[in-house]
């Protein structure tokens, strides 16, 4: 026996039989299904992973792959919304009758039933046909049925398992039963008998719509003029965001049709400002000249220490604009003139593209559409190179990306949590957010993007995310409870979608000798417990005491050392050991620069050996590695190398070892082109103590190598 389930847009379900049966009673039916639906609650479906044939399908001019037959394979992307998607399989010509398409699944089970989304021309459907491993045909569905929706999930379901394994499956349509063009989104079967539906990706643990508040961040920021694409720093303490629509605006007036048709006249976008003093959001301030003029102008991501910006469009000498991206630094004086921002073999085609810098400028996602992409836009990552342009921009894969447009790129803090919007996943209106983590070191392997939920997401366009290193609020529009058009507000993430937490590091670099701050440059290294490619270390980072604190964001269960670099300078390196931090920090640490005078003596606090061993472990490199470049740049530069341990067990054995271990290093400064009569070594065992031997805390600050500047 055969029962056929289909859903119209919300109505209740209707049903029918196939007309070569006796038909039941509507209230029979909807019993049998529903005591079938309950016996087994965690139903296995198996979608589509094949096409093996295909009457037409809709091809775009540039070959690129919506509408084609392939987006019928899968779970659905548009279902439980209704209507037409890229995401889906359409005929080439709508109202031209007899269309077919034929998908094979990998797994080759008995089924009780078979499930196909419909997103548009639901009723099309004639005849459903199964095919066993051997190639034999059964017809299970012959229908004249056609509902009033535009789209459905069309079931049929068995009473008992079909006596073959189903291998294939082929849908025949009369396009001609319906106006308008058919559309076939998700085929999929089950052996079990819980109703196949298409399911929304979101948390078990995501809050309910009315414990989601989304707080107005009040009339400081937003006006009756639209506020789009919060953009909050690292630290939470500063939000820029795009106005459009101000009478302040520096732009030009140009018209905007509405939706309806409606015509307005508006100033172009401007970037404003608002910082978090006391409690609150102050008064916004327009950035002025020269990030914003008479066109467009909006702000794509900032830097840890707020220093640099992103900016969408190319800034000319002219004061013209062109497609492309550029970047400004803060000066003492202010914001810079922008310049490009290049990236290699970038030929995209959007004309409307979006872009993310992670805080510490060592990745760029971006959406943009290229040639291959899976549709319009997509995501794409890339990475800096040494002459200062971005790597050819690399697709983040089919898990995330869809045949509708990917949009609004946020990458957190972590590195690894990435936000977006888009409609090609199923959802709660026209584009949603989404969350996706990345799963290993590479950037092409992800986790099934997960919906933030509908009380997050509307019936609307939703996307423009945007979170603190703290992760405790996300910054996004809506027009919901706004004082104008789009405001800007803020809500409590959960748990569930937050980032991974980070530390955020800043201070000043002094020059010891007089405790005065020195420009230098910042360099991290991550000592243990990370297996990130290089790529993702944190880049080296400007500090310009002209223009505050420098400041760097650190994934948490990891060991960093950290050093300022300046020529004529000796750097007092630092270790910041978050390894078994579990929650957000905030890590204030000064760093110091020592002056290249005979005298000194500078503690490498970076190099390591094992316990009672001289042998160097590699997180001892790039401290030793400093060195080496400090020698290099200085030939006459004459050092002596002195070792320490603590007092405990057998005195001689410790002058041994702390002679053992500046030797160690010696010879890794000669194996680096260093002239050995240019180091001399010293073992001073615990006889020079700088702390107590009474805590291993203590003991561990005597177990070091120190180097003096015996000659300049």
């Amino acid at each position: 026996m055969v029962l056929f389930l289909c859903e119209i847009a919300l109505e209740l379900p209707i049903l029918r039989m196939p007309i070569r049966f006796v038909s039941l009673t509507f209230s029979l039916l909807f019993l049998t299904i529903n005591t079938l639906a309950q016996t087994q609650p965690n139903a296995v479906v198996y979608w589509a992973s094949n096409v093996l044939g295909v009457s037409s399908e809709s091809i775009r001019p540039d070959q690129s792959p919506e509408y084609r037959a392939i987006q019928a394979l899968g779970k659905p992307n548009r279902m439980p919304q209704h209507g037409p998607s890229y995401c889906a399989w359409q005929p080439a010509m709508p109202d031209a009758g007899e269309e077919w398409i034929r998908v094979g699944f990998e797994t080759v089970v008995p089924i009780l039933q078979v499930a196909i989304a419909e997103n548009a021309g639901a009723g099309s459907i004639v005849r459903v046909f199964l095919y066993d491993e051997k190639g034999q045909e059964y017809l299970i569905a012959d229908t004249s049925y056609a509902p009033r929706g535009e789209g459905q999930m069309f079931r049929i379901l068995f009473k008992n398992p079909t006596p073959y394994r189903v291998a294939s499956l082929k849908i025949l349509l009369n396009t001609a039963r319906r106006p308008g063009f058919s559309q076939i989104d998700a085929i999929g079967i089950s052996p079990y008998d819980t109703l196949i539906d298409a399911q929304v990706n979101v948390s078990p643990k995501a809050p309910k719509p009315e414990q989601v508040v989304k707080e107005n961040l009040g009339a400081g920021v937003n006006s009756k003029a639209k506020e789009l694409n919060p953009v909050i720093s690292p630290d939470g303490k500063t939000l820029y965001f795009t106005r459009w629509g101000h009478p302040d605006n520096l732009g030009k007036i140009v018209t905007e049709t509405t939706s309806s048709g409606k015509t307005t006249q508006m100033k172009t976008q401007d970037i404003w400002v608002s910082d978090f003093q006391n409690g609150s959001w102050q008064p916004a301030r327009n950035l002025g000249a020269p990030l914003n003029n008479d066109e467009h102008n909006a702000i794509c991501s900032v830097s840890a220490d707020a220093k640099t910006i992103l900016l969408l469009n190319e800034y000319l000498p002219n004061g013209q604009m062109a497609e492309g991206l550029s970047q400004s630094m803060r000066l003492k004086t202010g914001w810079a003139f922008p310049t490009p921002v290049r990236i290699k073999n970038f030929n995209q085609r959007s004309r409307f593209s979006e872009y993310a810098i992670s805080p510490d400028r060592r990745v760029m996602v971006m959406a943009v559409q290229r040639k291959g992409t899976f549709g319009n836009k997509d995501l794409y990552v890339a990475f800096p190179q040494p002459d200062d342009s971005w790597s050819e921009p690399k697709s983040l894969g089919k898990v995330v990306n869809t045949a509708e447009d990917e949009t609004s790129p946020f990458l957190a803090a972590d590195g690894k949590t990435l936000y977006f919007s888009t409609g090609g996943h199923a959802g709660y209106g026209s584009n949603d957010i989404f969350m996706t983590r990345r799963l290993d070191d590479g950037w092409t392997n992800w986790s099934e993007p997960e919906n933030l939920g509908p009380g997050i997401n509307t019936p609307l366009w939703d996307g423009y995310f945007s979170i603190p290193a703290s992760g405790d609020y996300a910054y996004l529009s809506s027009e919901t409870n706004s004082l104008g058009k789009e405001d800007l507000f803020r809500l409590r993430l959960f748990d569930a979608v937050k980032p991974e937490p980070v530390a955020i590091v800043s201070g000043a670099v002094l020059n010891f000798a007089d405790k005065k701050p020195l420009s230098a440059d910042v360099v991290t290294e991550v000592l243990s417990g990370g297996t990130d490619s290089l790529r993702n270390q944190p880049g080296p980072l400007t500090y310009d005491p002209q223009t505050g604190d420098y400041k760097l964001v650190l994934a948490l269960k990891r060991s960093y050392g950290l050093a300022p670099v300046k020529k004529g300078y000796v750097a007092m390196s630092e270790t910041i050991d978050l390894t078994n931090e579990r929650r957000y920090r905030e890590i204030r640490k000064n760093l110091y620069l020592i002056p290249l005078e005979p005298g000194q003596k500078i503690t490498l606090n970076n190099v390591f050996f094992d316990q009672s061993q001289f042998e160097l472990l590699p997180a001892s490199f790039s401290e030793l590695n400093r060195l080496v470049g400090i020698m290099k740049q200085n030939p006459t530069l004459e050092i002596m190398l002195e070792g320490h341990t603590d007092n405990q067990g057998d005195f001689n054995l410790n002058l041994k070892l702390s002679e053992d271990r500046v030797k160690a290093v010696k010879k890794y400064l000669e194996d680096k082109a260093i002239e050995s009569r240019r180091i001399q070594t010293k073992g001073w065992g615990p006889t020079q103590p700088v702390a107590s031997n009474l805590t291993d805390d203590l003991r561990r600050k005597n177990r070091r190598v120190d180097f003096l500047v015996v000659k300049k």
